[in-house]
């Protein structure tokens, strides 16, 4: 049955919003999973994004991809989860912009300012008021920040999946190389799955992000974080899954009329294929932004999971 296989492999796309300059700040994402005893997964992320704006006293360029490894590795005992992930984060002018542009063309997109600069280039930077306050022009690879999490499950039944969760930002990651913000962040959420059909699976999340004081961007970010994503999971055939999610959260950075540091919303269309191999399951997934501007361009996301 659908219900029983659910159980055993994660609900719903666990991503984020990649956008290389919020890399450093921790945000909760959708991850059920009730299996008990330990399950461990390695997810990958390419990211590819291109921002130019001025408005009023603000100005921002964007030019960079970005790519991200998480180890993550969790037990299960009864109700509670403990799970802890490791991301590596890299930084570079990357391999992808003329694909990019081949992509927007064919559907009709629009470059937003691509094709006048050159190709495969690191270059972020936020001014404000003559001021600079994030400035990176350097390829970078480092390990992120660790997160420790731990989850209560309030509901598992076959139609009803529910946990609690709590997280911890450790400052492991560097301020200099964008992969952290050397100080704490924790988050507290709410996750919960309703199977509606035979075939389908409404799922959520919702949540609140505290991030540290600490990063670039010290000075200007916004005490609290409010992160959303909503999902629907489709058995296609018996191991095979299609999974419409989408990601909201409101602004990093205080006060600002740029989209990209603003509220976001993006949209994630993935596949999950079970028992790809014997013993490991894998997600597949597109991510865009709906509202333009809010997010990267394109995100595609790789993760490969198992129970023990």
């Amino acid at each position: 049955m659908f219900a029983s296989q659910a159980l055993a492999a994660p609900v719903g796309l666990n991503t984020r919003d990649q956008n290389p300059m919020f890399q450093a700040y921790y945000l909760p994402s959708i991850d059920l999973n009730f299996h008990q005893g330990w399950q461990v997964s390695h997810s990958v992320y390419l990211t590819n994004a291109f921002q130019s704006i001025q408005h009023g006293n603000e100005t921002l360029i964007i030019d960079a991809e970005n790519y991200r490894y998480d180890f993550s590795i969790g037990y299960q005992q009864n109700k509670w989860r403990l799970s802890a992930t490791l991301p590596l984060i890299f930084n570079e002018g990357g391999r992808f912009d003329n694909a990019i542009e081949d992509w927007h063309s064919f559907f009709g997109l629009p470059q937003g300012g691509r094709t006048s600069r050159r190709h495969n280039q690191l270059d972020i930077n936020y001014t404000k008021n003559g001021q600079t306050f994030f400035n990176q022009t350097e390829a970078t690879n480092d390990i992120g920040d660790i997160a420790i999490s731990l989850s209560y499950t309030l509901a598992n039944t076959d139609k009803n999946l529910s946990a609690i969760s709590f997280a911890i930002d450790l400052p492991t990651g560097s301020k200099e190389n964008i992969s952290g913000n050397e100080s704490v962040d924790v988050a507290l959420w709410l996750t919960q799955a309703y199977k509606i059909s035979p075939l389908n699976r409404l799922y959520g999340l919702f949540g609140v992000s505290l991030p540290g004081q600490g990063g670039q961007l010290e000075s200007l970010q916004t005490s609290t974080i409010w992160v959303s994503q909503i999902g629907l999971e489709h058995q296609l055939y018996t191991d095979w899954s299609a999974i419409l999610q989408f990601d909201a959260h409101t602004a990093f950075i205080e006060d600002s009329q740029l989209r990209p540091l603003g509220n976001s919303l993006q949209v994630q269309i993935g596949l999950r294929v079970k028992k790809i191999t014997e013993n490991h399951d894998v997600d597949l997934f597109l991510s865009e932004d709906i509202l333009v501007g809010s997010a990267p361009d394109i995100t595609i996301g790789f993760r490969l999971y198992r129970n023990y």
